[in-house]
């Protein structure tokens, strides 16, 4: 988010030398920069978190199912599948060992029923909390152990 609001800064920083080679007025670009440092760090947070999870995703397939050799083999039935290695301990450990931080829990009132004095400000903290630890979940042992068993 901030590398996308220094750049639009400094955009409209050097809107003058902008204007004169891209035959652009300074009006347009200062619109731009208006919409754009209000605008534009939100999207790039929204679509660095999609990549993010897609990259988890991507890594939890590797855990669970190996990777491609390229081969096919045709079962007796007529099926095709495809061969997957599976994955050295050292790469699955290096894929899975990162911490996922859990999401702090709303407390509305404590154990005598008194009301959050925080209120507002605590809702707010456990919905950024929320929203900020959304991951993939890591392959769990049953999973796993289904997966080494053969029966997928």
């Amino acid at each position: 988010m901030s590398l996308t609001f220094m750049i639009v800064a400094l955009i409209n920083g050097g809107n003058d030398l902008i204007a004169t080679h891209f035959d652009l007025t300074i009006n347009q670009i200062m619109w731009f920069s208006r919409i754009g440092i209000i605008v534009l760090p939100p999207l790039a947070f929204v679509i660095t978190k999609r990549i993010c999870l897609s990259l988890q995703r991507a890594d939890r397939e590797a855990v669970l199912h190996g990777k491609e050799t390229g081969r096919l083999v045709m079962l007796p039935h007529g099926e095709y599948i495809e061969i997957h290695e599976e994955l050295s301990p050292e790469k699955k450990f290096t894929l899975t060992q990162h911490e996922q931080p859990k999401a702090i829990a709303l407390v509305t009132e404590d154990k005598q029923g008194v009301l959050n004095p925080k209120g507002i400000r605590a809702k707010l903290q456990a919905r950024f909390s929320a929203a900020n630890a959304e991951n993939i979940a890591k392959p769990t042992a049953s999973e796993i152990k289904e997966l080494e068993s053969g029966h997928h």
